[in-house]
């Protein structure tokens, strides 16, 4: 999963490969359109999955 930052600051609306953008950003795990966003501009960052909880065992 990665997320995809407009080069236009704050937009919101539709995008390339049926991306929604809000204020600026959208959500994809979709490797080609990450790839097209790199090569076009766009800031692309991943988006870390939460550590899973480790529940310590009882005595």
């Amino acid at each position: 999963m990665a997320v995809i930052h407009t080069p236009v600051k704050g937009f919101s609306g539709p995008g390339v490969g049926g991306l929604t953008f809000v204020d600026g950003r959208a959500e994809t795990d979709d490797e080609a359109l990450i790839a097209y966003a790199r090569r076009h501009g766009y800031e692309v960052t991943p988006k870390r999955k939460p550590a899973a909880k480790t529940e310590t065992p009882k005595e």
